[in-house]
């Protein structure tokens, strides 16, 4: 079986089963969503922790189950405590824990490598773990089934649009940007218009979503969605050049490391997110 036909095949059974969760378990604040969305966290924070230590030559102590605390903070802060800010306290709380535990371990090396090992807990907790809760909030804007399904369908759109007008077009136009040379212009033009159309037929069509957003903010969510999500494909390749690997795991068949899947929707979660609830 060869990578694409992997890849095909397991984009053909994830993305029923995520729109299963989404369209037929909101039950508790989307309870189902969060659990994945904590397995999630924590499969990618051990990714994200082995790319670090590859790349600095250092590991940092913040084991991955905690990752998943930030996800369990949102959902339980949606759902039961939306008065509280439970997903900054438990960022920095765990931030200060962690960095706290150099004041001992650090000896080993005579602190040599205190602020690298600092370093990574902070970005393993920021990608994914607070990143992914950006996914979750959007249970708490209205019309949060119809909203999820659009955040995934663009970020999906975007991918999948952006492969086939590289394949057939980009032959003559990589090599753009050295941090991902397999990226083509046409890929990027093709991709980002896709992504607009997608958004903007949704948003007149979806009942709930075609009474809220304009056409013109359609048209503004596909460009925003489409470049952060872009960006967020760029920001991992760079992870992985500096790690010096090609895929950031060996998870998910045909697509490589389950950071390689969701790069562009951590990126793009927050700034999907922020408009939305602009308009």
């Amino acid at each position: 079986m060869t990578s694409m036909t992997k890849r095909v095949l397991t984009t053909v059974v994830t993305l029923p089963v995520l729109f299963s969760v989404i369209f037929f378990l909101p039950y508790n604040s989307y309870l189902a969503l969060s659990l994945l969305a904590v397995l999630t966290a924590i499969f990618g924070a051990k990714e994200m922790k082995d790319l670090y230590e590859k790349a600095e030559g250092t590991k940092p102590h913040l084991p991955c189950y905690f990752v998943g605390i930030l996800p369990f903070a949102q959902w339980l802060q949606i759902a039961h405590y939306p008065q509280l800010p439970l997903v900054d306290l438990a960022f920095v709380l765990l931030a200060l824990s962690f960095f706290s535990t150099e004041l001992f371990l650090g000896e080993k090396d005579a602190f040599a490598k205190s602020l690298s090992r600092i370093g990574g807990e902070s970005l393993i907790l920021l990608y994914p773990g607070l990143l992914i809760t950006f996914i979750q909030r959007l249970t708490a804007l209205a019309h949060p089934t119809q909203t999820l399904l659009l955040f995934f369908l663009l970020v999906f759109g975007n991918d999948v649009f952006a492969f086939v007008f590289g394949m057939s077009f980009g032959r003559n136009n990589k090599g753009l940007l050295k941090v991902s040379p397999n990226k083509s212009l046409a890929g990027f033009i093709g991709g980002t218009l896709s992504t607009v159309v997608l958004s903007l037929l949704f948003c007149l069509i979806v009942p709930g979503i075609k009474e809220t957003i304009l056409p013109w903010q359609a048209v503004l969510l596909g460009l925003v969605t489409s470049t952060s999500a872009n960006i967020g494909d760029l920001i991992e390749s760079a992870f992985k050049r500096s790690a010096s690997v090609k895929d950031s795991g060996n998870l998910i068949p045909g697509r490589g490391g389950l950071l390689d899947s969701i790069d562009s929707m951590l990126a793009s979660a927050p700034i999907f997110w922020v408009f939305l609830s602009l308009f």
